[in-house]
């Protein structure tokens, strides 16, 4: 009698960077006897091992992550021990782009509401927390999306959802673009992170969103008086990105929000006015703006001298008081700074507060640099108070670990960075870490056109000092034979 053995393979999917060490190549291999003839002699055959499914729960639902949910359920026909693995995933990702693509027209509606059907029946079936769900949606399911919402959020205690419109026609006349959803949709307490994209928000589209701390507005149609609302509903916002493509009134777009950290903000059509006023606010980002006139009360960034607004336009430019934050609030950050960039690179130019004496500080500095591709317009310095006291966990740089930024053997400023005007602000002659910095610029060819050090509100004493260090800088040798160093 011939005996037969089967096992299931797969593979990693390559966005999974790291992976357990093969195991030998003859580990657990299965040797089973064949055709045996009556004389007990037969043949000896090595199957490959199905070395996936040895993986342990985790790493298979981590892996499983990566696909979208249609897929991760596909896998449960493997074998036994794949059954129940998607169930427990953390992250689920509702995709129906694909009925658009390989459906005619006149069967998408049907197709749409059976995969929201069957969708539904996969959310029920899941077991556990999810920490994140997207759902990217084509028209008609808006019913559906509301008990979805309702499902991650209630029971799935989901922290962060993304739901994206894939409509192809975007206009403020087409009804189905709005975001038809209970204003308590997104109020869950679970729920801190939200993004949308393509939407036309309505009247009452949010309401005591006090729970949220991330919000995401992408490609998004609304009315000022609308925003004004969401913000008031999202009163524990930390961070807010607006990506308005249209409004439709011109007047004065208010933001107020005590806990405001991060605010970014692209806005292509014409507006009256924008009032920001975030006593906490550390990072302006803007991407572009058309209005008539602004105004930012925010005293962490009100120190910064540089007016980068020309007739009613602003170029793209970042505002940045550095600080030791904790590590994931800072990646977050810096992923949205280049978020809806193409290949992730920023243009435009940046002040940043920062104390050099503070490796934390520097490292971040550093990281914010990097994401500029090619020549940046204007950077502007301001030095902190080297007065001002350490948070705890900070320590200064000294010695050896100030070299490792500037002289080390992977030195920052690098060969590629460059920069045409630099302006410093409470430049200290006498900080060793400043001026190493500021020679750093100005060896390496950094700045190719300008190295301006503000010296004239000092007093008499410490000018001169000042200056006297300007002076030595000037005696350096140039990356830049042209480059002018002056003080202002």
């Amino acid at each position: 009698m011939t005996t037969q053995s089967s096992s299931s393979s797969s593979s990693l999917p390559s966005s999974l960077s790291s992976t357990p060490p093969l195991l030998a190549s003859n580990a657990r291999c299965k040797v089973l006897r064949t055709g045996a003839s009556s004389k007990g002699k037969g043949k000896g055959i090595k199957y490959p091992v199905d070395r996936i499914s040895m993986l342990p729960d985790e790493m298979l639902q981590k892996i499983l992550s990566t696909l979208s949910t249609k897929d991760a359920v596909i896998t449960s026909t493997l074998s036994k021990r794949w059954v129940d693995q998607w169930k427990r995933i953390p992250h689920l990702c509702v995709d129906m782009r694909n009925i658009m693509r390989t459906n005619p027209t006149s069967y998408v509606h049907e197709l749409s509401f059976r995969f929201a059907e069957s969708m539904t029946k996969t959310l029920n079936n899941h077991r556990g927390h999810l920490e994140s769900c997207t759902i990217s949606h084509i028209q008609f399911i808006f019913l559906f999306i509301d008990r979805w919402i309702q499902t991650v959020t209630r029971e799935k205690q989901t922290k962060e959802i993304t739901l994206v419109n894939n409509i192809g026609c975007m206009t403020p006349f087409v009804r189905y673009n709005s975001l038809h959803l209970s204003p308590s949709a997104f109020c869950h307490p679970s729920l801190t992170s939200l993004s949308l994209t393509r939407y036309k928000l309505l009247e009452k589209a949010f309401k005591n969103c006090c729970n949220l701390k991330i919000l995401k507005l992408y490609d998004i149609m609304s009315d000022v008086s609308v925003l004004s609302n969401v913000f008031k509903a999202c009163s524990s916002l930390e961070v807010l990105v607006l990506q308005i493509t249209f409004l439709n009134q011109a007047s004065a777009l208010k933001i107020e929000n005590k806990k405001l950290e991060f605010l970014q903000v692209t806005w292509p059509c014409l507006m009256n006015r924008m009032e920001v006023n975030t006593p906490r606010l550390v990072i302006f980002d803007i991407k572009s703006i058309y209005c008539f006139g602004y105004s930012v009360e925010a005293p962490k960034l009100s120190m910064f001298k540089r007016d980068y607004w020309v007739g009613g336009m602003s170029y793209p430019h970042l505002s940045y008081h550095i600080s030791s934050l904790a590590q994931e609030k800072i990646r977050i950050w810096l992923e949205l700074m280049v978020s809806q960039i193409y290949h992730m690179k920023r243009t435009g130019s940046l002040s940043v507060s920062v104390d050099v004496r503070n490796p934390n500080e520097v490292e971040i500095l550093k990281e914010v640099l990097l994401l500029w591709d090619g020549e940046m317009m204007d950077l502007e310095i301001l030095f902190k108070n080297n007065n001002a006291p350490i948070e705890e966990g900070e320590s200064f740089i000294t010695g050896g670990a100030r070299n490792k930024w500037w002289d080390g053997e992977k030195p920052f400023p690098d060969d590629f960075f460059r920069v045409c005007t630099v302006w410093m602000y409470n430049f200290d002659g006498s900080n060793e870490e400043e001026f190493a910095l500021a020679s750093r610029f100005v060896t390496q060819g950094t700045v190719t056109e300008k190295l301006m050090i503000k010296t004239s509100t000092y007093p008499p004493v410490k000018q001169l000092m000042t200056e006297a260090k300007v002076a030595k800088l000037m005696e350096l040798p140039k990356g830049y034979e042209y480059l002018d160093i002056e003080c202002f």
